[in-house]
This record gives C-alpha cells, sequence and structure tokens, in this order.
C-alpha cells in the first residue's frame, strides 16, 4: 500500500490521524463521565487481547474460544465496547421510528497546531466527504460517531432508560453516558443483549451492515466468511499502544456473536477470517426461510412450477389419492401430461391450484435464499462449495435482471427458458450456499450460465466445477466468467466501482514500462489485468486474491505514481520486492517520469 503523498499538510495531518487511530472513536458530544479506572481497564483488555478468542450464545448458553491456544476465556470476561455502541444507539432509533436528520461533514480545515480538532476531525473521517452527508445506514456501516452522538439526536436518558430496562439487565446500558468506547463489558453481556434486539431492528441493522462485508474492513474477509453473517466493527488501543479490535454482530440464523484479537479490525478480521469460518457454528436452516422470518430480505419469490410441462395429476403418496387443492405438505408423485412423473417432498411453501376444465398448477411463494437454493439443487452441485457459491450468486443476479416484481415479490417461471427450481425442500449444502451469498449480485453483467456451454457473460457449470476442484474460489471463478462484473449487493453497492479511464491509462502506460521491467527480478506481467476500482476512503492499496487496485484517480501525477506503485505490487507479489515499499516507490516514479 502507497500512503498518501500531498503537498496539502492538511491533508497530510488528516491522513496521519486515519491511520493511527483506525477505527478509534470517542464520543466527544455525549455527557461527561467519571474516568475508568485506567488500571483495571488495562489489566482486563490486555488479558481478554493475549489470544484471538470467538464467543456466541445459543439455546441460553455462550460458548467461547480461542482461536490459537487451548486457553478457553469464561463468558463474563471483560472486554472494551469500543465503538460496538453504536449498535445500540442504532437499535433505539430503530424501533422509536425516530427520524433524525442526516449528517453533514463539515469542510476540511489546517489541523496541524490543534490537537482537540484534529481528534475531532478523525472521527469524522469515516462518516463521509467534506460537504457530504450521510445517514443512519451508512453512518452505522461506516462507524460513525458524530452521527450517533446521543446530545446530537436528542436522546434523553428517561427514554433511553426506559428502552433498554426491557431487553437487558447490564448497567452500561442505563444511561448514555455510559456509552463509551472504554466502557467494561462481559462478553456474556454482550451477547445476551445482542440477542433481545427486536426483530426489526436487527434485520435493519443486518441490512445497514452489508456495506461493511462488501465496501468496508470486512472486504477482505469475506470472502471466507460470507455475507450471511453481519457484524459492526470495533477497535481500541492497549496500554502498550497496540491495538484490540474484531467484530460483533449475528450469523445467519440471528445467533449472536462476539470476536476479539491484538490488531484493528480489518487487521484482525484477515487474519482470523479463515479461523473463524472453521470455528463458528453452522446456522440452523430450520424455520430461517421462513418468509415470515427472513426480515428484510422480503423480496419474496413467487414461482410457477413446471411452467413448460402441463400437470396431469398431483396424488399425495400417504392417501393414494388427488391433492386437495392448497397447501402442498409432505410427499406427492407428480404426474405430466407427456407421461412422466415425480416424486417431491414439500415443506408447506407449495400450493396446488385445481381450476375446472384445466390442468392441475403447482406455485410456490419462497424467500430469495430458498428460492436460490432450489436453483442449486436443480441446475448444479451443492456438494461442491466453491461452484455452489458461484452458482447462488449467479442465479440470484438472473433472478433481479429477468423476474418481474410484483406486490414485494419476484414472479418468474420453472423453467428452461429461465432457470430451474427444485420442487423440493432445499438441501442444507444448498441454503447453505445460498446464505453464504446473501444479498449478492452480479453488477455490470446481463448473467447467463449454462451446463457445458462457455461464451461471453455466460459461466459454464462443468467448467466452473472443474475450476473449484483445481482450488478455484467463487469468486475467482465469477471474474473468469462475467469479467465486466462487480460482485455488489441488492442495494447496488458494489465492492468495486470501476474507474475505467484509470484502467485504460494503465492498460496502455503498463504496456510501454515492459521493457524496462523486464529486466527487473521477480516482474510476471499480470495474466489479467487489474481492475481499478475508486476508493472511497482510506489510503489506495492493491489486492493481490482479487488483482484489484483501489485508487481515486489518474490524472493527476501523484495519482499515477500511485497507479504505478500498487500495479508494482501485483507484478512483483511472487518476489521479495514487491513487498519493499522503498523499491517498488523508486521505480514507480522512474516509470512515470518516463512516460509523463
Amino acid at each position: 500500500m502507497r500512503l498518501w503523498k500531498s503537498a496539502d499538510p492538511a491533508r497530510k495531518a488528516i491522513s496521519t490521524i486515519m491511520l493511527a487511530s483506525a477505527t478509534i472513536v470517542t464520543l466527544a458530544a455525549s455527557a461527561q463521565v467519571a474516568p475508568v479506572a485506567y488500571a483495571a481497564t488495562a489489566a482486563a483488555t490486555a488479558d481478554t487481547a493475549s489470544t484471538a478468542t470467538v464467543a456466541w450464545l445459543r439455546d441460553g448458553q455462550v460458548e467461547m474460544r480461542s482461536l490459537n491456544s487451548q486457553d478457553n476465556k469464561i463468558a463474563d470476561q471483560k472486554i472494551p465496547l469500543g465503538s460496538l455502541w453504536k449498535l445500540f444507539v442504532y437499535a433505539y432509533l430503530q424501533d422509536n421510528h425516530v427520524q433524525e436528520a442526516a449528517y453533514t461533514c463539515t469542510a476540511k480545515k489546517d489541523l496541524r497546531n490543534n490537537v482537540r480538532e484534529q481528534q475531532e476531525k478523525n472521527e469524522e473521517l469515516y462518516c463521509c466527504e467534506p460537504g457530504e452527508q450521510v445517514e443512519r445506514d451508512s453512518a452505522l456501516a461506516r462507524s460513525c460517531a458524530p452521527y450517533f452522538s446521543p446530545a446530537r439526536l436528542g436522546v434523553n436518558n428517561k427514554a433511553w432508560k426506559a428502552y433498554w430496562q426491557t431487553r437487558s439487565d447490564a448497567n452500561w446500558l442505563q444511561r448514555t453516558a455510559q456509552l463509551q468506547p472504554d466502557t467494561q463489558i462481559s462478553v456474556k453481556e454482550l451477547l445476551e443483549t445482542l440477542n433481545k434486539f427486536s426483530p426489526q431492528a436487527r434485520a435493519a441493522a443486518r441490512t445497514a451492515l452489508l456495506e461493511t462485508a462488501v465496501q468496508g474492513y470486512g472486504r477482505e474477509a469475506w470472502t471466507q466468511l460470507g455475507t450471511g453473517i453481519r457484524y459492526k466493527t470495533y477497535s481500541w488501543h492497549l496500554p502498550d499502544n497496540s491495538a484490540f479490535g474484531g467484530a460483533a454482530g449475528w450469523l445467519a440464523d440471528g445467533t449472536p456473536f462476539w470476536f476479539g484479537a491484538r490488531g484493528s479490525s480489518r487487521s484482525t478480521l484477515t487474519t482470523w477470517a479463515s479461523a473463524l469460518a472453521t470455528t463458528l457454528p453452522a446456522p440452523r436452516w430450520a424455520g430461517i426461510n421462513n418468509i415470515d422470518n427472513v426480515g428484510d430480505e422480503a423480496h419474496c419469490v413467487d414461482v410457477d412450477f413446471f411452467a413448460r410441462y402441463p400437470l396431469r395429476e398431483v396424488l399425495s403418496i400417504s392417501a393414494n389419492a388427488p391433492a386437495r387443492a392448497g397447501t402442498l405438505s409432505g410427499k406427492y408423485r407428480l404426474q405430466f401430461a407427456n407421461g412422466n412423473g415425480l416424486d417431491i417432498n414439500s415443506n408447506g411453501s407449495l400450493t396446488l391450484q385445481r381450476t375446472p376444465g384445466m390442468a392441475p398448477q403447482i406455485t410456490g411463494r419462497v424467500s430469495i435464499n430458498d428460492y436460490v437454493a432450489r436453483v442449486i439443487d436443480r441446475e448444479g452441485d451443492a456438494s461442491n462449495i466453491q461452484a455452489a457459491r458461484s452458482l447462488a450468486i449467479a442465479a440470484r443476479s438472473y433472478l433481479v435482471q429477468n423476474a418481474a416484481l410484483d406486490h414485494g415479490c419476484w414472479h418468474i417461471a420453472d423453467s428452461t427458458t429461465r432457470q430451474r427450481v427444485s420442487a423440493n425442500a432445499p438441501t442444507d449444502a444448498a441454503l447453505t450456499a445460498a446464505w453464504f451469498t446473501d444479498d449478492l449480485i452480479l453488477q455490470g453483467a446481463n448473467v447467463r450460465y449454462h451446463n457445458d456451454s462457455a461464451g461471453n457473460n455466460r459461466m459454464s457449470l462443468k467448467e466452473a466445477t472443474k475450476q473449484a476442484n483445481q482450488g478455484w474460489n467463487f469468486e475467482r471463478i465469477l471474474a473468469t466468467s462475467y469479467p465486466q462484473a462487480s460482485i455488489a449487493s441488492f442495494n447496488g453497492k458494489s465492492d468495486c466501482k470501476p474507474l475505467a479511464a484509470a484502467q485504460t491509462w494503465l492498460s496502455n502506460a503498463s504496456n510501454k514500462w515492459q521493457g524496462i521491467l523486464r529486466r527487473e527480478p521477480g516482474f510476471e506481467h499480470p495474466e489479467t489485468p487489474p481492475a481499478i476500482c475508486s476508493l472511497a476512503s482510506g489510503n489506495p492499496y492493491s489486492d493481490q486474491k482479487r488483482m484489484r487496485i483501489y485508487a481515486r484517480g489518474w490524472r493527476s501525477l501523484d495519482e499515477r505514481i500511485t497507479l504505478a506503485h500498487e500495479y508494482l505490487h501485483l507484478a512483483l507479489r511472487f518476489h521479495p520486492n514487491g513487498a519493499n515499499e522503498d523499491y517498488v516507490e523508486k521505480l514507480a516514479r522512474r516509470l512515470i517520469e518516463g512516460t509523463t
């Protein structure tokens, strides 16, 4: 990563503050509170931070696991609240139907000689650009402290206490003055309180926090953790000036969890994503796909089953007689007009319609992830994890691009001219793939797929299976099948907003550099041209796994040096020189001076 270089001293000051502080925030606008006994705080936090730890609450019991030792902590272990306090303000606003004003970020100033203003400005760096506004959901995902200040929102202690007394016995939740990053809480109290969020508040928070995974500090971990898990990140500093960070939120089935380790929230998630993925409990699928339980996913899907194959009769296997019109629950034998037959096992999501003089018809109303899982079971192979995840995103994308949205539900036919859907209840393996990619679609391509024929923006399922067996993950499979697309959420937010002009410039410039770079030890011209993505905040960087460069532009000299710098990180990624910032920076400057 190339640190931002600028002739603007104020810009340098702001960047330095941001790098040093990660997601550390203070609640400057809240009421004054007595300082915590720092020695006790330091000891408790340091003890917690000695290992990477994860905990969750299920069936009324807290389970706690160390990710790097056998020393499992006890559930009442004290941890700093960090920036998790914003989750509780968010829930209060959501359940009380508060309609607060958006937060407006102020203009940049020269902060070199004013430490307090530096600290206040640092809090705002996570919110928005100067002059822009941020609203509630994005403020939560970006950890915008000024937005959630109880003083700004006019939250009074009486109303706050009345709301939380019915949900938690935790003392730190009874007064807004306790909403401080250094407030010590127990893991057990945190998990129990997250478990008491109303279904509406939890669903809204889950929707808002998808941005954290797609664009925020979870962007380097989500390919291992998935997006069914939603979390708010936090960080805090230990007495030795090292960082302690992690995340807290909910698994796909609503199970609350907490994770903490030494490092910033971004670095800990990246470092421990693989261990978290194998340690966290598998979601319980029973009831999770019921339309009444999917919360904000509620784009339900109405499916016309067997649209191209008329039914002659639907028989109840248990009664050995024609099934009655209405909800289908149990085992049935379908007899088609062409003489074929099929046995199905319905979980109550299918409806049989009988109209005099017409063939029987079967329709179904399911959640989106239930629908996606049924497509995986019908079109693909749920046992191949990476191929199934690829198909899950492709199938969800196809639905959004081709179905009609009618009264809050997508409407699509089960057909070979669309995509085929299993009439059976989805398998656990297919549900796992669907929920792992929860809310994700492809943006920027007309998505198609075929069993064995690949083409422009058309994935071959056989080729995807082969690629998965060779060790490719789903993101790489999709990038190869749909090179013009980027992964985005239902709300349109993408993990890569392409900078097409910058990509064209880099492609042309890198071709000119080849004569120089071939003489550099370890240089390998990337087979796949790196994608250039717009950087919303923070410092430019390159992502070697995705072959991407996140930057702000290409027009200025400094921006072009940045692009060359990050390109070299990718081109030298298999050689020690690729990790040598001084070497990379000097070479980048030499390349740009020779081409501009």
